[in-house]
């Protein structure tokens, strides 16, 4: 941080034909993690301090790290415990879906040409990657489930960047995703949502809610498992099951970050709550046998349709 006060970050991006326009707040260490996910209410104290500028023009304060790793996940499957997990260590400043990145990875930016994308993306990670405190020396970002248009431009970017995806049996993602509806469903009506559920808006209006959400994630995992056939050694892939063990056993010796016995007890603490829920975490019970007793005849055959031949060819990626 400057002697200003906490540097601006994006929190959300907009295209235009000048390049884009950032939405910006000042981000201190305490709301790194999870505190960029878009404009606050409008009683929020922090939306007093939102500022716009143009993508172009926006300029990082001070030393900007580089990206080391990107979380990519099916949702619902353990990659905010993992982004927890990594926040505990120093070296690493770890941000949770981020805003202006899922915007701009996402299917609305995706209308916009990779020229005029490639910057903006470019100036997210720059601006993210301010440096929030000392001992910080590389940037990791967790990705959205609607970000899966982008591996390309990460790609030519940091070709170097480490790729984490984390998969979960499908059937309890959906089940989880039904059970309580994610924010994206609210996105069904909107005139570009057929990019998610690759269906017409007129077909897509008359879908059960269930059909819409299984729709667009099985497009989602099936762009997945497109992308990581692409080349599949770069791609570290983790199973639920696994977690969260081989974070400290695959994920960071892959980084080559061996944590220091504090940041291992804080990671440790860190499984023993729910990860999810950001105030008022309760304790952390496996709940994989009680998702799967309450999977009802339609959510399975859903899971069928759109799901399990997607999730099987990353599953195999994952055991090869």
């Amino acid at each position: 941080m400057t002697e200003a006060g906490p540097p601006l970050m994006p929190v959300r991006a907009v295209p235009s034909a000048g390049g884009g326009t950032f939405l910006l707040r000042p981000v201190g260490p305490a709301d790194f993690l999870f505190g960029l996910h878009g404009r606050p209410p409008a009683d929020d104290p922090a939306a007093a301090l939102l500022r716009t500028a143009a993508i172009r023009d926006h300029v990082p304060a001070g030393p900007v790290l580089p990206p080391i790793l990107s979380i990519w996940h099916l949702t619902r499957c353990g990659s905010t415990l993992v982004a927890r997990m990594l926040s505990c260590i120093e070296a690493l400043q770890v941000t949770d879906e981020p805003g202006a990145l899922v915007d701009i990875c996402g299917a609305f930016w995706g209308l916009v040409p990779a020229a005029d994308r490639l910057p903006a993306l470019d100036a997210t990670l720059r601006s993210l990657g301010q440096r929030l405190r000392p001992g910080a020396r590389h940037l990791v970002v967790k990705q959205s489930l609607r970000s899966w248009h982008e591996l390309d431009l990460f790609a030519r970017l940091h070709p170097d960047m480490h790729r984490l995806l984390i998969i979960r049996d499908p059937l309890e993602i959906l089940v989880s995703n039904l059970r309580g509806p994610p924010g994206w469903l609210k996105l069904r009506d909107m005139a570009w949502s057929p990019l998610l559920s690759g269906v017409g808006l007129a077909a897509q209006r008359g879908l059960s809610d269930a059909e819409f959400i299984a729709r667009c994630l099985g497009r989602a995992f099936t762009a997945l498992a497109d992308m990581v056939a692409q080349d599949p050694a770069a791609w570290l892939i983790l199973d639920y099951p696994e977690l969260p063990g081989a974070v400290t056993t695959r994920l960071l010796p892959r980084l080559g970050i061996t944590p220091s016995p504090a940041e291992a007890a804080a990671m440790a603490a860190v499984t023993g709550l729910q990860a999810w829920n950001r105030k008022g975490r309760q304790p952390f019970s496996d709940d994989r046998a009680d998702k799967q007793a309450a999977a009802t005849p339609e959510m399975r055959a859903l899971c069928d349709r759109f799901l399990r031949d997607p999730w099987r060819r990353l599953a195999a990626y994952a055991s090869g």
